[in-house]
């Protein structure tokens, strides 16, 4: 009678895949924003005062027991901001797990 209820494990997965791995390629002073455009993709958010700020988001969920009843578990919420100067310059990276 349960026919539609999975065993499997669900994971759910938002925002850039393998963020962690993708920001250690990106070098300060070095990379410019059609690099970092190339490797990640275009920024979750994007905001500019002085300098540009790109941030991207990285969160997997998964729900895998019936036993919870649908409550979702987090695996992996990372956040990397980074700040680009007005030549389009990496000026620094922070990465936040």
């Amino acid at each position: 009678f349960i026919s539609s209820c999975s065993l499997d494990k669900v994971v759910q997965h938002h925002g850039v895949h393998n963020l962690e791995k993708k920001q250690a390629k990106l070098k300060i002073n070095y990379t410019n924003k059609n690099d970092i455009i190339k490797l990640i993709g275009p920024p979750s958010t994007k905001s500019s005062f002085d300098n540009d700020i790109y941030i991207y988001l990285e969160r997997k969920t998964s729900s895998s027991r019936l036993t919870r009843l649908g409550k979702k578990r987090l695996i992996k919420n990372d956040v990397l901001v980074l700040e680009i100067d007005n030549t389009g310059i990496l000026l620094s990276k922070k990465f936040y797990d």
